[in-house]
């Protein structure tokens, strides 16, 4: 199979409708933590830390800053009060309006309802391991799996921690999709890696016949 063909059978298994706003997984945090309460980005942070968050979503004070002043000129955050405690500078606590929560939900509602197109790295690995040898490949699949498992036991493990400190499943069904995905991952990951090994997956990648017919029929373009 030809790169173009399987770039192109790639992008069509993930195009699929965007959501109609774009609003990242930090700036969706930050939404739905102020649905909860008013707080400062501070607290934003340490909420998202201490709820293990940063699993899921790239979390700095940079970025977290920035995200927190571009809501605020969408008007969907809006400052409440400001805090003063000792000698520490002044904080800002925020509250969602109207507008934001309407945002919150009708994001929430496109990404559960619809796909999005994607481009995870381990695709792009899996499309051109061909490149190495099958003996390599066996072996780094074989090594991914062992990490996958100790990424499954450490989030098991935080997933219980939370629960016993009060969070319901409901709270956690992010990382429950997230060590489902991880192990069904590693059980592929493994099967794969055997297959390579015993000869099953032939180690070579063929030709595709009839390429224009196949363009037509799928479509060159996923825009």
């Amino acid at each position: 199979m030809t790169r173009d063909i399987r770039v192109g059978i790639f992008h069509l298994e993930y195009m699929q409708a965007e959501p109609s706003v774009d609003v990242s997984p930090l700036a969706l945090s930050i939404l739905q933590l102020l649905d909860e309460r008013p707080m400062h980005p501070y607290e934003l942070a340490a909420t998202m830390r201490d709820r293990h968050q940063d699993e899921f979503i790239r979390l700095n004070f940079g970025s977290l800053y920035h995200t927190v002043d571009v809501l605020e000129r969408n008007g969907w955050i809006i400052p409440a009060e400001r805090e003063k405690e000792g000698n520490r500078p002044e904080r800002t606590i925020y509250r969602l309006t109207p507008t934001g929560r309407e945002v919150l939900v009708g994001v929430v509602g496109d990404i559960l309802a619809q796909p999005r197109r994607e481009y995870p790295h381990f695709a792009a690995g899996l499309m051109f391991m061909h490149h190495l040898t099958a003996e390599q490949t066996s072996g780094h699949l074989r090594a991914r799996a062992t990490a996958l498992a100790a990424k499954v036991a450490k989030l098991s493990r935080i997933n219980q921690e939370l629960k016993v400190h009060g969070l319901k499943r409901l709270a956690l069904i992010e990382m429950e999709h997230k060590i489902a995905m991880l192990e069904a991952e590693r059980r592929w990951v493994l099967k794969i890696a055997d297959e390579i090994s015993d000869g099953r997956l032939e180690w070579s990648t063929g030709m595709v016949r009839d390429l224009a017919g196949l363009r037509r029929r799928h479509g060159s373009s996923t825009h």
